[in-house]
């Protein structure tokens, strides 16, 4: 099959919530047809079968719904599942998700040219540039370089701090320091560690503060009440996909960080 424009008769499976969140963006969230279960946003995409999570995705249920495009993130569905979606015929296209805006931008124009929607993903790259150019302009007005913790958790159970190569560098665009920076992916977190870096604020996913019980639950952890971002209260919650996916919203969110993080751009 060519990539040109999706037929309505298009039937279309998404692996990986940005691959997902993308195509809508792109205009063919109705071609959907099923897709994984950490797809959740746009909220219609709940209603569809889910094909599973990573290693419980098999090529049997995948088939069964006789799509004509299957579109994953790299490293989501196992090799082998992909080696027999590949002998079936079906098209498939397997795209590589970085944590920076330029891999952002190759991201949405390779799901673009899948679908045959290179404009539309032009009009969503130009969009994120100038909400990113928006937000430099900001920036250039703020005094302060705060200090952050990004925290990923799952209730209380587990909570892990982001470093290198997480969401966590989302940071790297909003005027801040990542505090783990030099922390290669998500690592338990340290009580002697988290007091020592003292964080000025705490970014988290929605889902993972309402999980640990709110900001009380979020100041029971070991160690943050110690840190000024405990003692202020200065805890930031932003929705977990807009957060993790630097996808088509990660302009949006970049801004809204800017000015959470930075109180004195309020101020003028």
């Amino acid at each position: 099959m060519c990539c040109g424009v999706l037929t309505a008769q298009q039937r279309v499976i998404t692996a990986g919530s940005a691959v997902t969140e993308t195509v809508c963006a792109l205009g063919d969230c109705d071609k959907i047809i099923a897709s994984d279960r950490t797809s959740l946003f746009p909220s219609q995409i709940q209603q569809l079968p889910s094909i599973g999570y990573r290693t419980s995705i098999n090529a049997e249920g995948i088939i069964s719904l006789k799509p004509t495009l299957i579109i994953a993130e790299k490293d989501y569905v196992d090799d082998a599942v992909l080696t027999q979606l590949s002998s079936t015929g079906i098209k498939l296209v397997i795209v590589e998700r970085k944590l920076n805006f330029n891999d952002t931008k190759k991201f949405i124009a390779q799901i673009a040219t899948a679908l045959g929607r290179e404009a539309e993903g032009n009009k969503i790259i130009a969009e994120n540039e100038t909400a990113l150019a928006e937000a430099n302009a900001l920036m250039k007005r703020v005094i302060s370089t705060p200090k952050v913790l990004c925290v990923y958790n799952r209730g209380t159970s587990t909570v892990s701090m982001a470093g290198k190569d997480t969401f966590g560098d989302i940071i790297n665009y909003v005027g801040g320091v990542n505090v783990f920076a030099d922390t290669q992916g998500y690592k338990p977190l340290n009580t002697e560690a988290l007091i020592a870096s003292n964080p000025d604020y705490i970014v988290m996913t929605s889902t993972g503060f309402e999980s640990i019980g709110g900001m009380e639950g979020v100041l029971k952890v070991a160690g943050v009440a110690q840190t000024t971002a405990g003692k202020k209260k200065q805890i930031i919650a932003i929705d977990a996909l807009r957060l993790t996916n630097f996808g088509p919203r990660f302009g949006e969110t970049v801004k809204e960080l800017v000015m959470l993080l930075h109180p004195e751009l309020k101020a003028k």
